[in-house]
């Protein structure tokens, strides 16, 4: 149970341990082996992603796995939806109903793990997610909807201190930033100074047909800013020049993106799809498909 967040401010002050980075590597793992498995589906982002989204469920939201449907509870909800990966790692690793065998069971009929999340039939999932764009819209309306719960049933109570003081937490992917919803939406967030919403933006620049340079490339954070949100950069690959998953310089960004209540925020995590698969990382294949046999196992050793 995570009912209190632990306090993090930044490199220093984030204690990341070993068992941390072996846990992620075991999720990495585990996203490799259960879309080979299955045959079909999308690995690479939850291998590049799992120290972000561990870092988010373990260190920042608010929850509790015993009581997934408790009213104090921050919200999370998975934009880029054909990541499901992303979040049913997290929620097994936290401690929610979802076990091994329900990862192995993978987008096969019946299971707790279909392709995209559904709302009502996983523990822990919030929202039903798919169609690029849709999941951050919805996570403006539940900003806004958590806020008018505070005027009309707890208008009195101190900041942080009412059950509707929860933060909505989103990952997005680059073709939910493409999408014309998030554009509408976020333009309302950023009026309506929604400042208990936070977006974590994978921007790997990987589509799956690969480069997204053939039709995406603008300014993100200058178009969010100028909407009026609280922009920040978080740059993994350092401009090119060698990958480091720098942990604690995202926790500090989303420590100041949770401290930032005046308006939105959104932090662009530029991060290599797919890390660190030796042969398929930042390639379009490793977006949508199983990574083979071969390089399973070279991703192991």
């Amino acid at each position: 149970m995570n009912t209190t967040p632990t306090p993090t401010t930044g490199q220093t002050g984030l204690d990341w341990t070993d068992l941390d980075r072996r846990a992620v590597d075991t999720l990495r793992v585990l996203a490799a082996d259960a879309v080979q498995k299955v045959g079909n589906g999308h690995p690479g982002t939850a291998m590049s992603l799992a120290p972000a989204a561990y870092l988010l469920f373990q260190r920042f939201l608010r929850h509790d796995p015993a009581d997934p449907r408790w009213p104090g509870r921050d919200r999370f909800v998975l934009s880029a939806g054909h990541s499901s990966l992303t979040l049913y790692l997290q929620l097994f690793a936290s401690g929610y109903p979802l076990t091994l065998d329900d990862i192995k069971a993978l987008r096969t009929w019946g299971s707790k793990t279909p392709g995209h999340p559904e709302y009502m039939h996983t523990e822990g999932v919030e929202i039903t997610t798919g169609p690029l764009g849709q999941g951050l819209a919805s996570a403006v309306g539940m900003a806004m909807a958590a806020r008018r719960e505070r005027g009309l049933f707890d208008p009195d109570a101190a900041p942080g201190r009412s059950p509707f003081d929860h933060t909505i937490w989103v990952i997005a992917s680059d073709g939910d930033l493409m999408e014309g919803v998030t554009s509408e939406a976020s333009s309302l967030a950023g009026h309506q100074e929604l400042g208990n919403l936070v977006v974590l933006y994978d921007d790997n620049h990987i589509s799956i047909e690969d480069d997204t340079d053939v039709s995406f490339s603008e300014d993100v954070l200058a178009r969010y800013a100028a909407y009026g949100w609280h922009t920040q950069r978080v740059d993994w690959t350092n401009g090119g020049t060698g990958y480091t998953e720098d942990v604690g310089a995202l926790a500090a960004a989303l420590e100041a993106a949770r401290a930032e209540t005046g308006r939105p925020s959104i932090i662009s995590l530029r991060t290599i799809i797919g890390w660190p698969s030796p042969n398929k990382q930042n390639t379009g294949a490793i977006h949508g498909s199983a990574l083979g046999t071969d390089e399973v196992r070279a991703l192991k050793e």
